[in-house]
């Protein structure tokens, strides 16, 4: 633990337990009011135990669709939240910088065409795949990647089973809980109450740990890799200085760095 520790949550929604439906996630349909209380109170979790763990500040930021979905007066009282998309390169990580000390990753979901996970998508339901010097990232290797280049690590992340899977493979050391499991499109969830609690507990233990976790980088120059569903996408992407098709449906760049990589996937992505 270090005496000003700047931690910051990213907090999706698909991955928050009880999800299990894509209209549970969509603003004006059945049951988003309900589910998007769940997301603030799985925040708010992370919040109390990055405060617990000695965070001298912590910021949320809200980055699922709108960036508008978690309850500002229902947020713990001590964090502050970025809200809407600035339009910048850092996206869900908006707001991010090296003064930060860790990151924390809450409601993530599995990377598109994973067997047994819920809402499985990458960045959008137009992208199959997308890969930095080879290796297939979901949200949250691509956030974390995004967290490396500030030298930050990602300490925990919360989400399905398929997703903590996936994180621990990637990231090597870092601390995951499950807070469902999915049977096809079906999910086996456990109750808010016990995510909230083990939400708390384990971004606690995480963050007491601090020295343990490295920040995530794949190297510079790397091999940014954007496979689409359709090939309009390919095609579109095709035009970005640089950039070469590789087969019909991906478009690849050789970024100088992660930065050049961000810069590719915010304009073809």
């Amino acid at each position: 633990m270090t005496d000003n520790m700047k931690v910051y949550i990213s907090v999706d929604m698909e991955g928050i337990c009880g999800v299990t439906k894509w209209h549970e996630t969509n603003r004006g349909e059945a049951d988003y009011e309900y589910f998007r209380a769940l997301m603030t109170r799985e925040a708010s979790a992370a919040v109390e135990g990055a405060l617990a763990a000695g965070a001298s500040e912590v910021v949320v930021r809200d980055a699922h669709d709108s960036g508008c979905n978690i309850l500002p007066d229902e947020l713990h009282p001590e964090a502050r939240l970025i809200r809407n998309w600035s339009g910048g390169l850092l996206s869900m990580m908006e707001g991010l910088d090296a003064t930060y000390s860790a990151a924390v990753f809450i409601g993530y979901h599995a990377k598109a065409n994973t067997r047994n996970a819920i809402l499985k998508h990458t960045m959008s339901l137009s992208i199959a795949d997308l890969r930095v010097n080879g290796v297939s990232l979901p949200e949250a290797g691509w956030n974390a990647l995004i967290a490396g280049m500030f030298q930050v690590p990602v300490v925990f992340v919360s989400g399905d089973e398929a997703l903590c899977q996936q994180a621990s493979t990637l990231l090597g050391h870092v601390d995951t809980l499950a807070v469902k499991a999915a049977i096809g499109a079906a999910s086996v969830n456990r109750s808010p109450a016990w995510a909230r609690e083990n939400i708390s507990l384990g971004v606690k233990k995480a963050l007491l740990s601090l020295g343990d976790f490295k920040p995530f980088d794949l190297g510079s120059p790397c091999e940014v890799e954007i496979e689409f569903r359709e090939e309009e996408g390919a095609e579109r992407g095709s035009w970005y200085p640089g950039a070469r098709r590789l087969n019909n449906t991906t478009v690849t760049l050789t970024a100088i760095n992660f930065m050049d990589a961000l810069r590719f996937y915010h304009f073809v992505g």
